[in-house]
């Protein structure tokens, strides 16, 4: 990208992270700011995908510990989420189809499910990530919503835009709250002819996820060379534990 394209992706996306703080331009950590576009190819047919980020993640987690604010593991284009990206770029939704992303970050999945023709609403408990994935869509000139959702507090915000065709998940169960809450609230928000994409770089919690939700759907697993496993999902009933 040219330098007065970035400088154009600097300042607009300085004026939303501000406006999202309630903080002048000038307080935000400046690492946030320090931002590059990076190509990444996804899939087997080799669908390109341009993701900005912070360019310096080590420096931006110094600068947001020192403030005492959370690591930004958002600001990292993550295996599970390229995986995920690659996974729908091989298999596309249907055009039209109903997708949720689920702690979306840089928004990758979401972009390529989103330029299949798919009716995409990326969410994401923070709001920078939020904030990325907005200018991430927008970069790679595909329309979709974007939305600030803790899904463990606003879950039934959620359900009531639902029922969706698709969810999307890359790498999202890494607490055990996070996994009680995914088998209370994914059944409610997934049609019942739905599909659940998960990725996950084999973490206990999916194990746990896996087996506390055995013999309600089917599923459908791939491990990857690099560590990450893609598994699809579908219910075998409206029944899942937790689920109602």
């Amino acid at each position: 990208m040219a330098d007065d394209g970035l400088s154009a992706l600097r300042i607009s996306l300085g004026e939303q992270l501000a406006a999202l703080r309630d903080v002048a331009p000038a307080e935000l950590p400046p690492a946030l700011l320090h931002v590059a576009v990076q190509r990444f190819v996804v899939g087997a047919a080799g669908d390109e995908v341009y993701l900005v980020r912070p360019a310096d993640w080590d420096q931006l987690r110094h600068e947001e510990g020192g403030a005492g604010r959370p690591t930004p593991y958002w600001a990292r284009p993550w295996p599970s989420g390229l995986a995920l990206a690659g996974a729908l770029s091989a298999a596309p939704p249907a055009t039209g189809a109903r997708v949720l992303e689920l702690g979306c970050g840089l928004g990758a999945p979401s972009l390529v499910a989103a330029r299949a023709g798919a009716d995409v609403l990326a969410t994401d408990g923070v709001p920078d990530a939020v904030a990325f994935a907005a200018h991430n869509l927008a970069l790679n000139e595909v329309d979709a919503q974007v939305a600030v959702v803790d899904w463990a507090a606003h879950g039934e915000a959620l359900v009531a835009r639902g029922p969706f065709d698709v969810l999307l998940a890359a790498d999202v169960l890494y607490t055990r709250g996070n996994v009680e809450t995914a088998l209370r609230l994914w059944p409610r928000l997934l049609a019942a002819d739905g599909v659940l994409h998960l990725a996950d770089p084999q973490r206990a919690g999916t194990r746990d996820f896996l087996a506390a939700a055995r013999g309600t759907f089917s599923l459908v697993s791939e491990r990857r060379d690099d560590g990450v496993a893609l598994h699809v999902l579908r219910p075998a009933s409206r029944a899942w534990p937790g689920g109602g």
